[in-house]
């Protein structure tokens, strides 16, 4: 029997990444891929693939799933038959039937410095116990944020903890004589010298962060860095990140800059600029700015978690620098293999629709109850009822239920359902709702019976 073989059409973007996929399905066909000249294959339509397909392909042909048009172009100019694939190019082994490999992800490049902010605010257990927890949520580095003309009489002692405990630390301060004390008492990073302060810079033991001198830009720093590595210090650039609406694109501009002049040097950026600054939830902007390092080979990230709509960062960041750093590495895009950062939403919808769910309700010859969520409203039936409605409110006194334990189960599910038909989730009766890395981290945790 002839073996299948398959001509994979895709753009120039994702040629590299498909190829290594289709390695790992060898075994079951034979295929060939063909690089159009579009850079996104998703934005190609089946006119164009029929212009700019090569002729004298032999066996099949698979275009991807997010190609709008006819199909019948393609099959006319090239004799084949034609079909589409998943729109996620990951989701390909699956569509063929075989499972799918998680991604390996490697060490990763880039240290997510965790700051405690008003450390001199804190006892020496406090400014532990948070160190513990940024720990165990992917920090890889401690940042003691010292408070300006603020004693910290303890700063000492809470380093040498840190440190007898195994902990990686910075010291986040302007005055020099912080900076010294915990060089001393084992801290290994410093935050931050300029031209102003950069004296102290060769008595620190371990990597000194330089930024520009206020209001002079690039060019400053470089002096700074210039002489500072003339005199053996182990200096690391932060040329800055401004907030939103106040410098933040110019900012991301400097940072180019500063990998383009210098493609070897460590680059620290402190992400917590933007995310505490700007009123959104927080989990998008962690993920675009660790995609941003991941492109720019930043080598460490200094954030916070100080503002409500900020918390989680350091579990978000540790998340989206494996999801970045993988897509920049395998040349694809960031979606298709990993779902943690799909806090609020759900990466598919799946469920019945209403004309089935009414189809089942016929079948019911119970009075247990059934909850589904379909075509934007709630449904909930038995075999005596039957009640859709958009909120949980506009069903529970319909239901006339007089046990208040089973009241209680179906209040709490049907406020389950709409929370997922608000925001866009599946709902699975008896089942919590996922929530991305939270769930996956086993932070949340749902429990109850009927």
């Amino acid at each position: 029997m002839k073996r299948r073989r398959i001509n994979f059409v895709t753009g120039q973007l994702a040629a590299p990444a498909l190829t290594e996929l289709l390695k790992t399905l060898k075994s079951v066909f034979d295929y060939t891929v063909t690089a159009l000249p579009a850079h996104v294959s998703a934005l190609m339509k089946t006119e164009y693939i029929a212009r700019k397909l090569p002729s004298g392909l032999e066996g099949e042909i698979m275009i991807p799933g997010g190609c709008k048009g006819a199909l019948e172009p393609i099959a006319k100019i090239s004799g084949l038959k034609v079909s589409r694939g998943p729109v996620e190019m990951m989701d390909l082994p699956s569509h063929f039937g075989e499972k799918i490999k998680p991604p390996e992800y490697g060490e990763p490049r880039m240290k997510i410095v965790a700051e405690i902010v008003d450390a001199p605010t804190l006892s020496v257990s406090q400014i532990v116990k948070r160190a513990r927890q940024y720990a165990r949520e992917g920090a890889d580095w401690i940042d003691i944020g010292c408070m300006n003309q603020t004693p910290f009489p303890h700063l000492a002692q809470a380093v040498k903890e840190l440190r007898r405990l195994g902990f990686n630390v910075s010291i986040d301060s302007a005055n020099p004589d912080e900076l010294l004390s915990g060089s001393r008492a084992g801290a290994r990073m410093f935050l931050s010298v300029n031209s102003a302060t950069m004296h102290v810079a060769p008595r620190l033991k371990g990597k000194v962060v330089v930024i520009p001198d206020f209001g002079k830009g690039l060019t400053s720093m470089y002096k700074t860095y210039d002489k500072l590595n003339a005199q053996g210090v182990n200096a690391v650039l932060d040329p800055i990140l401004d907030p939103l609406a106040m410098g933040a694109a110019k900012s991301i501009a400097r940072y180019v800059e500063v990998r383009r002049k210098f493609p070897e040097a460590p680059v620290l950026m402190g992400v917590g600029n933007l995310v505490e600054l700007a009123e959104a939830d927080n989990v998008g902007i962690n993920a675009m700015i660790a995609g941003l390092c991941a492109e720019l080979r930043i080598d460490y990230a200094l954030t916070t978690e100080v503002a409500t709509w900020n918390k989680g960062a350091v579990p978000q960041l540790a998340a989206a620098r494996q999801v970045m750093e993988y897509a920049v590495g395998s040349g694809i895009l960031p979606k298709g293999y990993d779902h943690r950062l799909l806090v609020m939403r759900d990466k598919k919808l799946t469920g019945l629709s209403a004309r089935q769910i009414a189809r089942i309700q016929k079948m019911v010859n119970d009075r247990n109850f059934r909850i589904f969520v379909a075509e934007g409203k709630i449904h909930i039936f038995n075999k005596d009822v039957y009640i859709k409605s958009y909120t949980a409110e506009g069903i529970i006194d319909d239901l006339e239920v007089e046990d208040a334990a089973h009241a209680f189960y179906l209040g709490m599910e049907l406020q389950k359902a709409q929370t997922a038909l608000e925001l866009g989730k599946n709902y699975i009766q008896d089942q919590p709702l996922t929530w991305g890395y939270i769930t996956t981290s086993g932070r949340r945790r749902t429990r109850g019976n009927k």
